[in-house]
């Protein structure tokens, strides 16, 4: 079977390049021929133009996944002409309220992701979102429509498998408390409730404790307002913004810390909830958007209040481990790559017959 799966820019390691290549992998390993189209692309593997997709893919068992994340014309257009079976996988577009005062590019992009929402949903294309709450847009946008929840493939099990990079964390661990947030520097990771939070938390309980924030600066014009606010708060030499880091750096990093801080607005299904799952850390998180519809029962939830996030941090780090089993055992099985690989086949196999 030929099987092209279309999105605006192909790379390595971000989520979706992550849901794309555990989706390539299952269709290989079943023999079937997949190939890229996008517009950008940051990867080893040829990916064709969009302009190629029509040429390539145009028979009526032809099968097209369109990984759907922010405004793609293009590929929406593929989408709703397609002669074969299509596939919308849906991602979440972040509302471009975060972004209209930063930059009006990123936000004019996502409004055109909403509005592209209504027009996938009103398509003939079998739909699958990473998440229910991701779900709720298309049912919202067309009463009834049917959309199947598929978590999206990540890196979690070559995360858990990597030899850790100890050379990341040097002088890190210590003693000191070290509180994780896995996230860039994007107005919807609400970063400033983290620091706001966790100068509460020195305040309150350990002046030692540090805040480990693992993430670039995609948007400079929202870190300068991070940057302000560790300078308000007093936190810059007791927060550290680390930038990208590889793998078995990240590895690292989950090792020593003590717990997961997760303060984000918006989620479409945020990825470090299972990685620390899976590495048994303790998770802290306000159960914004997808939040707890991924975390579920395994995670501590907080009000977004600073000083009460900064109480829910002390009792769950210097608590009994009550919820660690429970996260092990919700990554086994929801989030594991065998049981999103079941998962997948499955419903393929239903959007295919």
């Amino acid at each position: 079977m030929r099987i092209g799966i279309a999105l605006p820019t192909l790379a390595d390691g971000d989520a979706v390049g992550n849901d794309v290549f555990g989706m390539t992998k299952v269709l290989r390993k079943a023999g079937h021929d997949v190939q890229f189209f996008a517009w950008q692309s940051r990867v080893a593997e040829p990916v064709k133009t969009p302009e190629d997709l029509p040429r390539t893919l145009n028979r009526a068992d032809d099968v097209l996944i369109y990984h759907h994340s922010i405004g793609c014309d293009w590929a929406v257009k593929a989408v709703e002409k397609f002669p074969g079976r299509a596939i919308v996988k849906y991602h979440n577009v972040t509302p471009p309220a975060f972004f209209k005062s930063l930059n009006k590019e990123i936000a004019k992009g996502c409004e055109q992701g909403l509005r592209e929402v209504t027009r996938l949903a009103k398509s003939n294309a079998v739909v699958w979102a990473d998440s229910e709450f991701n779900a709720l847009d298309f049912r919202q946008a067309v009463p009834g429509r049917s959309v199947e929840v598929l978590p999206p493939f990540h890196h979690a099990e070559q995360l858990f498998k990597v030899e850790p990079d100890y050379r990341a964390v040097q002088g890190l661990d210590d003693w000191a408390t070290n509180i994780l947030l896995v996230g860039r520097l994007v107005p919807n990771k609400n970063i400033p409730l983290a620091v706001r939070a966790f100068a509460e938390f020195r305040r309150r309980y350990e002046s030692r404790a540090r805040l480990i924030v693992v993430g670039d600066r995609p948007v400079p014009e929202h870190a300068a307002e991070v940057d302000a606010v560790l300078a308000e708060t007093g936190q810059a030499n007791h927060v550290i913004i680390t930038g990208k880091v590889t793998v078995p750096q990240l590895k690292a990093l989950y090792l020593i810390a003590d717990c997961l801080l997760v303060t984000s607005l918006h989620e479409g299904f945020c990825v470090p909830l299972i990685e620390a799952m899976g590495l048994m850390l303790p998770i802290v998180a306000v159960p914004n958007a997808a939040i707890p519809f991924t975390g579920g029962d395994a995670v501590f939830y907080t009000s977004a209040d600073p000083a009460t996030i900064a109480a829910v941090l002390q009792s769950t780090i210097t608590g009994p481990d009550s919820l660690l089993a429970k996260g092990r055992g919700r990554y086994r099985e929801h989030f594991s790559e065998a049981a999103l690989s079941a998962r997948f086949e499955t419903l393929f196999a239903e959007a295919v017959k």
